[in-house]
């Protein structure tokens, strides 16, 4: 095997990367489409948009890195999670794609939680909520029981992807714990929630380890792409995961502190942890025998690049804005940011929570500003780790990943925050790299994702190490950041 693709289908739009089996990405192609919002709380795609865009990522990705399409090797697959797509006998979609931001299915939940009932906190180990796959489809049986009735296969948007490249339906570990509907203490479909909630059993993809392989490429995805038939294809996994495994974060105990649009504590398991009061979400791992705790936070890079643009009105790059802000002690002198410009998901299942600055003086500038939002992103993380503390999983190295990974201040704050030494890789497509792993590992080219890993992911040499002071200052200042939310939450309700 020389070449392996990996294909991420976002929320707005499809990537693809070629990595040789040395872990170099050699050429990167996008694609991008529409989220249509036909209602309020409604959120649809169109499974043949994302079809088209994945078309076009391929191609550009193999003129980018100068090689046919018939010369890759293997495809892994990274996506959306939670979301459903519903075909028909004929395999054809019965209705848009309803994805994870979707929120029509929200009155219904009261209902499905009494429903599950033990069921969540033995098989599940989650709960469900609006925009994930077994809410969505709970909701078409209610409200369009004839669209509801030509249901044959439901599957998660990156599995219609594949479907279309081999004609197999099926899906992965941790696509699957993530549709709500799956049992992630014992990897398999909870049959009794189907029961319960009047679900039928036949509906359901068969589900798969995230490396193993689906089928070929067929004949006609062929004459659309340019693919060989010879292409393998294996199932992939849910974009957090495929995430984790390009970033090699696959073996117990590790954590993960990824900041992007949004922000995750992942802690990786070798068994299933229940937080019975499902703070934090466990998914199956993209390897077997391995689970994932996250705390997933609606806020993180995004509240830095609203300072930006709508507080400070700058075109300065992200990086000097980092310099800047690592000019400021921490604590950034006296100044608070409560970072819910989003609502919050963990560790408040809030989503009235706003934000705010609080103790600004006529001494701060604009790198206290900066600062301070970086600190209120990892205050509120911080709070995060203290469940996973609660819940006695014991942390032992930390990685960093996501666009704040990049940003020398961002690490310090982490490092201080969290009390922990900070590693990053040098990768930085991660979910397409964890995609393209995963196939070369289906294509035997690697015995296992862990020696996929050690020979595809490489590590900076550079290591930020926690400031003892700075450490001590941010645990006195969590309670007080703790506060700010517990005694400002109602006032805007």
């Amino acid at each position: 095997m020389k070449y392996a693709a990996g294909i991420d289908l976002g929320t707005t739009s499809t990537k693809t990367a070629i990595m040789d089996m040395q872990g170099r990405i050699l050429g990167i192609g996008r694609g991008s489409y529409d989220l249509h919002i036909p209602k309020p709380s409604w959120a649809e795609q169109e499974p043949e948009k994302w079809w088209s865009a994945v078309k076009l990522s391929l191609k550009e990705a193999c003129a980018d890195a100068g090689i046919s399409a018939s010369e890759i090797d293997g495809i892994g697959f990274s996506g959306q999670m939670h979301g459903l797509v519903a075909l028909d006998q004929d395999g054809e979609p019965v209705c848009p794609a309803i994805i994870h931001l979707d929120q029509r299915s929200g009155r219904l939940l009261s209902r499905i939680h009494e429903l599950a009932g033990d069921l969540m906190k033995e098989e599940l180990l989650n709960r469900p909520a609006a925009g994930m796959l077994i809410s969505s489809l709970c909701w078409l049986k209610e409200n369009e029981p004839g669209i509801f009735r030509r249901i044959r296969y439901v599957m998660s948007p990156k599995d219609y992807i594949r479907y279309r490249l081999c004609g197999e339906i099926g899906t992965d570990v941790s696509d699957a714990s993530a549709t709500l509907a799956f049992s992630v203490k014992n990897r398999e479909w909870c049959a009794p929630l189907f029961e319960r909630l009047q679900l039928r059993g036949d509906i359901w993809p068969s589900v798969h380890e995230s490396s193993e392989i689906a089928g070929n490429v067929s004949r006609r995805a062929s004459a659309e792409t340019g693919l060989s038939t010879k292409t393998i294809l294996v199932y992939g996994a849910g974009d957090s995961l495929a995430a984790m495994t390009g970033c090699a974060v696959i073996d117990k105990g590790i954590l993960a502190c990824n900041i992007g649009t949004s922000s995750q504590l992942v802690f990786v398991s070798d068994q299933p942890v229940f937080d019975p009061k499902f703070r934090i979400q466990t998914w199956c791992h993209a390897l077997p025998e391995r689970w994932a705790l996250q705390s997933g936070t609606l806020n993180g890079g995004s509240t830095l690049n609203w300072l930006r643009g709508k507080v400070l009105k700058s075109s300065l790059p992200f990086s000097e804005l980092d310099r800047e802000a690592g000019e400021i002690p921490a604590g950034a002198d006296g100044l608070f940011f409560l970072p819910y410009l989003a609502g919050e998901r963990t560790p408040y299942n809030d989503p009235n929570a706003s934000g705010s600055f609080f103790g600004l003086r006529m001494h701060h500038g604009q790198a206290h500003l900066v600062r301070a939002v970086m600190e209120g992103v990892l205050f509120n993380l911080k709070e995060c780790l203290c469940i996973l503390d609660g819940l006695q999983v014991k942390p032992q190295y930390l990685l960093s990943s996501g666009g704040a990974a990049r940003g020398r201040t961002w690490r310090q704050i982490q490092a201080d925050m969290l009390e922990m030494p900070v590693h990053t890789t040098k990768v930085e497509e991660e979910a397409c790299q964890g995609a393209a792993i995963l196939a070369a590992v289906g294509a035997g080219c690697y015995r296992t994702v862990q020696e996929a890993c050690s020979n595809t992911v490489s590590m900076s040499e550079e290591v930020i190490e926690p400031v003892p002071e700075n450490g001590k200052l941010y645990r006195e200042k969590l309670h007080t950041f703790r506060e700010l939310y517990l005694r400002t939450k109602d006032l805007l309700s």
